[in-house]
């Protein structure tokens, strides 16, 4: 497998996984409204601080972790297999945000309910989709900065 498309696969579980936790968000939100009578003010509320959270993550932390992982796929001895992915560390990341998911949404009511749930849900969404463009752009080239 090439370092492009390695590079290229990572971009697009990104985006696929901040896609499907906008997705859910949205989900709970209707929730938040129907079980637990959440007001148009608290879930405005909720959707602009989630929005504005996750897209300073997405800028300021996520681009700085797609970054470190784009150069490492780039740095990768041949051959490249897909489990090259991500580093073996990340893995075990990415299963407690899988548990943490689970643990907030079963426990949501002690949290403030489904509408703060759907907002950190939103919010990890769009830093994920905000932190994937560090995948689409050229070979050395950061965030913010164009190529002549």
């Amino acid at each position: 497998m090439k370092t492009s498309h390695l590079t290229t696969l990572a971009g697009i579980l990104w985006v696929a996984i901040g896609t499907f936790l906008i997705v859910r968000g949205v989900a709970m939100y209707r929730l938040a409204v129907l079980e637990q009578h959440a007001t148009q003010t608290a879930l405005v509320f909720s959707v602009v601080v989630g929005v504005c959270l996750g897209s300073a993550k997405g800028l300021f932390v996520l681009s700085r972790t797609a970054q470190k992982n784009k150069t490492r796929i780039e740095n990768l001895p041949h051959p490249i297999h897909a489990h090259h992915i991500f580093s073996k560390p990340f893995y075990g990341l990415i299963a407690g945000m899988m548990l943490l998911g689970f643990l907030l949404r079963t426990w949501n009511e002690y949290l403030g309910g489904y509408i703060v749930v759907a907002a950190i849900y939103c919010g990890i969404g769009m830093a994920l989709l905000l932190g994937s463009r560090v995948y689409w752009l050229n070979r050395g080239e950061a965030p913010g900065q164009e190529t002549p």
